[in-house]
């Protein structure tokens, strides 16, 4: 208001100056002129404090310095301008506070969040993970991540062992989609699933079958002793009897399963007890496969129940073995700190029966029970040991990671 009035003043007096001047009244045209210079000058001073008050805070943003405030300058409008920008100033400086606090907040979340959690670039790219994301990821998982359709999920099996629910969201980052990865682990609940079921449908069938052939075969012997100078009925009669003892051996192959006992864990050096299983193992394979135990880096104490660990290495080794088969192969025992690997150079695994694996019943050998790998991941999982069972090149790995001691 008070820049305003000087204007009008200056105005005023310029338009009176011109006046008195065609009056010739010159003494009064000098004093208009000296009042019109007078008011520009108080003007210009006025508008000049406003404007460098604004200056001087563009300066201070472009630094993004929200912990200066502009001093009054004694002038109302610049300090009305002044009391405007301070104000500005303290709540942006306020703003980025809660905004850093939370954005810390919520990294701590992320980093400490269980869920392998991947946030992408606009373009969809990952940009950044937590480390769950780096310990369930693999090559298998990015390539679902990579086929996954926004606000979708699904449910994969990279390596067999581990059983994974892959979602794909988005959040809105300066008006545009902004793509995230969650990776929930579901190993625990769905091998919990699958074990209270096998363990349920063996103890039943174990039950049954077994009350029933003990009568079959009971009853099969006394056919034998009546018939037993008729050589062709007793022949008869003794294979179905041996069908019978074969099938309660099949059920109780079953059964040691779901009686597995649970670990004794001992202070192991991972190194000297691949060296102890080295001689039974090698045994193991043919002349036509080379057997090796590879110290890769100085081997770890961990805790484990030898022998179970050494039935585990047993079934790993004789798989290696028939996937070799009758050409020439080689089987390695690799430890590297407190992980020990079974490598063999057999065809690998098809990408369709990857994620199978580890799952009752299930084997790609005809005539086979699906025992050996579902009895390796009860005993791994019985250890709170990480495993995978993958083909990398021209190798398939069988890896176990321990938990230190």
């Amino acid at each position: 208001m008070k820049t305003s009035c000087y204007f009008i003043l200056a105005a005023l007096s310029v338009a009176g100056t011109a006046t008195f001047a065609v009056l010739d009244m010159t003494l009064y045209a000098v004093i208009c002129a000296c009042v019109a210079l007078l008011t520009i000058i108080l003007a210009y001073r006025a508008v000049g404090l406003q404007l460098r008050a604004i200056g001087t805070g563009m300066d201070l943003l472009k630094t993004q310095d929200f912990a200066s405030s502009l001093r009054h300058v004694g002038q109302v409008e610049a300090d009305k301008v002044i009391d405007l920008y301070n104000s500005l100033i303290v709540s942006m400086k306020a703003e980025r506070l809660r905004n850093r606090e939370q954005d810390k907040f919520l990294g701590k979340l992320v980093e400490a969040s269980p869920m392998g959690i991947a946030i992408c670039d606009l373009d969809g790219n990952i940009e950044k993970t937590n480390e769950a994301f780096h310990r369930l990821s693999s090559p298998e998982l990015l390539a679902v991540l990579n086929d996954l359709d926004e606000d979708s999920q699904t449910i994969v099996r990279p390596t067999g062992a581990q059983v994974l629910r892959c979602s794909r969201q988005y959040f809105m980052d300066r008006g545009f989609h902004r793509s995230f990865f969650l990776i929930e682990r579901l190993t625990d609940e769905i091998v919990r699933a699958e074990t209270d079921v096998f363990h349920k449908i063996v103890r039943t069938m174990g039950h049954e079958v077994n009350n029933t052939l003990g009568g079959v075969v009971s009853v099969l012997e006394s056919v034998a002793a009546i018939h037993e100078d008729d050589s062709d009925v007793a022949q008869v009669v003794e294979s179905c009897r041996k069908s019978c003892l074969h099938l309660g051996e099949f059920i109780r192959a079953y059964s040691d399963v779901v009686k597995l006992p649970d670990p004794s864990l001992e202070d192991t050096d991972l190194g000297r007890f691949a060296e102890d299983v080295r001689p039974f193992l090698s045994r193991m394979c043919p002349s036509n496969i080379d057997f090796t135990v590879e110290i890769q880096s100085a081997p770890a104490r961990v805790g484990l129940d030898p022998v179970l660990i050494q039935r585990v290495l047993i079934n790993a080794v004789k798989n290696a073995v028939e996937s070799i088969g009758e050409r020439q192969g080689y089987i390695s025992l690799r430890v590297d700190g407190n992980s020990v690997a079974v490598c063999d150079d057999g065809p690998g695994i098809a990408p369709e029966i990857a994620g199978r694996l580890f799952t009752p019943f299930f084997s790609t050998k005809q005539p086979d029970r699906g025992l050996g790998l579902m009895l390796i991941a009860d005993i791994l999982r019985r250890h709170n040991a990480a495993f995978s069972l993958s083909t990398v090149g021209p190798e398939t790995i069988f890896l176990i990671r321990f938990a230190k001691a």
